[in-house]
């Protein structure tokens, strides 16, 4: 379930809508896609962020909607109790924002600044006074947080003024709330959080949905890093200047890439596997990979994943492992509380 409105005998701009975006995981190639290189990723169908937008009249969101992000059951009978404009009760407040309970600090202002972003880049106006909701779905550090942002975002204003979710406006919208977060992104985060789709993606050319292997298997670490994807960025950025040597290391990752993606098409889960270890390595090279995330490399790796590494900036953020579905649950336990067994869709 991507978006909903709710009372569709009520026009639009007056009933309540609900969109959702899906969380990212990058196999390969993160960093190395900001300078050109090619990288690999994969959309997680069943995490998903949720935003609804409400009329901030007295009332105007359930009490249900400031709780965990909702299923479609619990949209139904959530969205079924919102209370429609009222001319009672005390001025409503223009802008009025919900949030996780552990959203980081300041997660308000940067929500209402992806909300100004994402209506000027679909050229529509600001619905005020309106009540927003997000929940992040599970999603954290490396799994597309922001870009799943910015893509349930636009959906809900489209869908708010009677339009349809349109792919290319909401993937115009969804850069232009990346941009707020990481300044010049190379576009993969919000670019699978569009389409849904496995994709081969290099920065400035078309991107290309991949085929080929069956739905992968993954565990995910989830984990939050006490660094912004924007400052990894930046300290690789400084690292090249210093070391130029290290050019290689971003080239040999675009190697790993293109081994992985014909891995890839030809079905070979042990050569998609074998690109992700050397990409690995290279991450640790450029400066992005702490010793916890080592430790928990390390782990899954004894219990049977084929492959594992860090995904998205690094620096303490999530990780990732490749396994086969009977070794899912091992490496699951192995890696404590909070981990995930997942599988990609498309």
């Amino acid at each position: 379930m991507k978006s909903r409105s709710d009372r569709p005998d009520t026009p639009p701009g007056q009933r309540p809508v609900v969109a959702t975006a899906c969380g990212k995981i990058i196999l390969l190639g993160e960093h190395a896609v900001v300078y050109g290189e090619p990288a690999i990723a994969v959309p997680l169908p069943d995490v998903r962020l949720s935003v609804v937008i409400a009329t901030n009249q007295p009332g105007g969101l359930s009490p249900g909607m400031d709780g965990e992000a909702p299923d479609d059951e619990k949209l139904d009978s959530g969205l079924a109790t919102l209370a429609m404009p009222s001319v009672a009760g005390p001025p409503p407040a223009p802008l009025t924002i919900s949030v996780d309970e552990d959203a980081p600090q300041g997660a308000q202002a940067q929500v209402s600044r992806a909300l100004a972003a994402a209506a000027h880049a679909l050229g529509v106006v600001l619905p005020l006074p309106m009540r927003v909701a997000v929940r992040a779905g599970g999603l954290k550090s490396g799994m597309g947080t922001s870009a799943a942002l910015g893509t349930a975002m636009a959906r809900a204003l489209l869908l708010w003024y009677g339009h349809q979710p349109d792919p290319a406006r909401v993937l115009g919208a969804a850069s232009a709330v990346e941009r707020l977060f990481h300044a010049d992104p190379s576009g993969i985060d919000h670019t699978v959080s569009t389409l849904e789709l496995p994709v081969w993606f290099v920065k400035g050319q078309e991107t290309e949905p991949l085929r080929g292997l069956a739905p992968l298997t993954l565990v995910v670490r989830p984990g939050r890093s006490k660094q912004s994807t924007a400052s990894l960025v930046e300290h690789v950025r400084q690292r090249l200047v210093a070391e130029p040597a290290l050019v290689r290391t971003v080239a040999a990752m675009g190697r790993w890439s293109r081994e992985g993606h014909a891995a890839w098409l030809a079905g070979d889960l042990d050569g998609l596997a074998e690109a992700m270890t050397s990409q690995q390595s290279s991450l640790d090279a450029l400066g992005v990979v702490n010793k916890d995330d080592r430790e928990g490399v390390e782990v899954a790796l004894a219990h049977g994943a084929l492959a594992a590494k860090v995904t998205g900036a690094g620096g303490g953020g999530s990780l990732i492992a490749l396994v086969r579905p009977e070794q899912a649950e091992d490496v699951r336990q192995a890696w404590g509380p909070g981990a995930l067994a997942l599988q990609t869709g498309y």
